[in-house]
């Protein structure tokens, strides 16, 4: 698969009620991003660990608009396929984009990605979108983040849904859309470190997290 002509349109022709259809394009592009692909830092090329599906269609005439709930979580930008486009929340590896803006809140176009939660740094899990956005940036010294080919290698892949999206919570049972894809042969019980400002004290400390408690704490089955 050419993971970039992929990520041109990949729900063209799809209807957003159409879940089996959905579901099935978003695995077939996670099977060959996790198995297949990396990103390249200069001197460093991260893996994927742990992906979530996000897209927006809004025509400003016609009847093919996706009016689902799930496709509304979805930050606005203007970006070609493959590109990386960092914002509030992390950074995502862009589907093809065409954002306007006519009105406040009233947004058309074609745009959307795939959140990058978590990276493989060698045998390492960076668990998290903002620490991967950190760690990508921090690694590259010349040149931006770029998606790659590297070795393949066959990777065991669960599904849930995306982590603190109101609209996924509320599925229904037996229809529901698991748009979030992690590397189930991965140790998720692992703690990580952060380091906060402490306010009454005035000072810097560590705080440490779990992340499989805090992230698949309601889902450790994968649903």
């Amino acid at each position: 698969m050419d993971i970039i002509n992929k990520l041109q349109h990949p729900f063209d022709g799809l209807e957003s009620k159409n879940i089996n259809s959905i579901q099935s394009e978003c695995t077939k592009i996670a099977k060959e991003l996790f198995c297949n692909y990396g990103i390249k830092c200069d001197d460093k090329t991260f893996r994927f660990a742990e992906i979530e599906f996000y897209y927006y269609k809004k025509e400003e005439s016609g009847n093919n608009n996706w009016n689902s709930q799930w496709n509304k979580e979805t930050y606005p930008r203007d970006k070609n396929a493959g590109d990386f486009f960092f914002h509030y929340s992390g950074v995502d590896i862009c589907f093809q984009c065409n954002f306007i803006e006519k009105e406040k809140d009233d947004e058309f176009g074609e745009f959307g990605g795939i959140l990058i939660r978590s990276l493989l740094d060698g045998e390492k899990v960076l668990a998290g979108p903002l620490f991967c956005a950190n760690a990508m940036l921090n690694a590259c010294k010349e040149h931006m983040p770029r998606l790659v080919p590297v070795d393949s290698q066959k990777c065991e892949l669960e599904q849930t849904t995306r982590y603190g999206i109101s609209c996924d919570e509320k599925q229904e049972k037996g229809k529901e859309l698991f748009l979030c894809y992690y590397r189930k042969d991965l140790d998720w019980n692992h703690v990580s470190e952060r380091i906060r400002w402490d306010k009454k004290k005035r000072n810097f400390k560590k705080i440490t997290r779990n992340y499989n408690n805090d992230r698949f704490k309601k889902n450790n089955d994968g649903r």
